[in-house]
């Protein structure tokens, strides 16, 4: 994986900081991929579809823009209330002219002097910042969901393709096991053996292809198509002749970056901002806000103003304990924003590990497993062809050369699976959906 592969950053929401600003404009999932082959899905094209149309991003999207909308809902002026009176009676002491009855309409407005009202609004906007990273930390999760989808199914593609070369070859040297024996140069006992081989082969296809289809719908699960919606890859691992040479940065620039633009850690930074504005909005509470009432009656066209003020002057523990609880929460959003970045650390860690495990494995498999296999099967059926060797020794060359090839694959998705884990480790930012 070169440093390339972890230069893509997310885009944090446009004028005003509301909605989030997506990379690609509508269709542009669907136009990129018409430019190309029709004929062939790549892992980016599967990316692209998948986060265009998986469910889990609807849901997200409309997470993010609730959490806007609360923000917004506090964060507004309080509506002016118009209210209308009519009082008719005996007292005068609900009216504005002192009279027994009158009208009047009343129009007031409450002032946030204390800060409360401002501080709750502060504090949902960095839940509502939270949210939005929660929700791109969802898109990268999904982003290797896909990626490693595909390779799985790449991975069983090729696995059954070698079943079928195994099954053919399987089944060639037992047709010559057969006009050998009529020949009369080989024992009965060598059809035999080779029809059991044929036999074992069959089965291993079959497996192989249950295999297939179960990485094809769960591919398809994580797209949002139908589970039988056939795939072509444009990845034949059956074919392939070199390894991936992922090129990693040393592991102090990775963490770094990582700290820098994982969404998981900056989410768990806006969730302590949010309880520290908690913890405000709770110390406000004992200040007073004022309101101005203005009264006017319809009767008499006399007008009037009221001012209100109201605020605690005996604490039996309410304001107390409710300013206590805010600073708590405060101290447990500090200690796991501090355990979010003790657990990406280890995630890069962890994945560059496997990363540089998975390379010199593949690396050493394809030179000192793969390869001599190869070797060694041609040996044995030139030599059995000739008469030098029996059948067994072919079996076991077909059956060492089969196990090389599914091991080799399996090395091979391993590669792939830990570029996938590291680029989620270090925190590139995925594919934008479209709007």
């Amino acid at each position: 994986m070169t440093s390339k592969s972890f230069s893509r950053r997310y885009a944090l929401g446009g004028a005003s900081g509301f909605i989030l600003c997506l990379a690609l404009a509508p269709g542009s999932a669907t136009s990129a991929m018409a430019g190309r082959a029709q004929t062939s899905l790549s892992v980016d094209d599967a990316v692209q579809m998948g986060l265009a149309h998986n469910l889990q991003v609807t849901a997200g999207k409309a997470g993010v823009s609730a959490a806007y909308a609360n923000y917004r809902a506090v964060g507004s002026l309080p509506p002016i209330t118009l209210g209308g009176t009519h009082v008719q009676g005996t007292s005068t002491a609900p009216t504005l002219d002192g009279n027994s009855s009158d009208t009047f309409l009343d129009l007031g407005e409450t002032f946030d002097v204390s800060g409360q009202r401002r501080y709750q609004a502060a504090g949902l906007n960095q839940l509502y910042v939270a949210t939005k990273y929660t929700f791109q930390e969802s898109l990268l999760t999904l982003e290797q969901q896909i990626r490693d989808g595909y390779w799985s199914l790449a991975a069983a593609q090729a696995q059954t393709k070698i079943a079928e070369v195994s099954l053919k070859e399987a089944q060639r040297v037992h047709d010559l096991a057969i006009k050998q024996e009529q020949a009369g140069s080989s024992p009965h006992s060598d059809v035999i053996r080779s029809s059991i081989d044929v036999a074992n082969a069959r089965q291993t296809l079959l497996t192989a292809q249950g295999a297939e289809k179960s990485a094809l719908i769960a591919l398809n699960v994580l797209l949002a198509r139908d589970p039988s919606t056939p795939a072509d890859l444009s990845v034949d691992m059956s074919d392939s002749t070199s390894l991936p040479t992922p090129k990693l940065r040393p592991l102090k620039e990775l963490v770094a970056d990582a700290l820098k633009n994982r969404p998981l850690l900056q989410s768990a930074v806006a969730q302590t901002r949010s309880a520290n504005y908690g913890v405000r909005q709770a110390e406000a509470s004992r200040f007073p806000d004022f309101g101005v009432n203005y009264q006017r009656s319809t009767e008499s066209n006399i007008d009037s103003v009221l001012v209100t003020a109201s605020f605690p002057i005996f604490d039996f523990g309410s304001i107390r304990h409710a300013i206590r609880a805010a600073k708590e929460t405060r101290k447990q959003n500090e200690a796991l924003e501090a355990q979010t970045k003790q657990q990406i650390e280890q995630q890069v860690a962890q994945a560059y590990s496997d990363l540089d495990v998975a390379t010199k494995a593949a690396e050493a498999y394809k030179s000192e497993i793969l390869d001599p296999s190869v070797t060694l099967l041609g040996m044995a059926q030139l030599g059995y062809q000739q008469g030098a060797t029996g059948i067994l020794a072919v079996i076991d060359a077909e059956s060492t050369i089969r196990n090389a090839r599914v091991g080799f694959i399996n090395s091979l998705l391993a590669v792939y699976k830990a570029e996938d884990e590291t680029r989620a480790a270090v925190g590139p930012a995925p594919i934008q959906p479209p709007k």
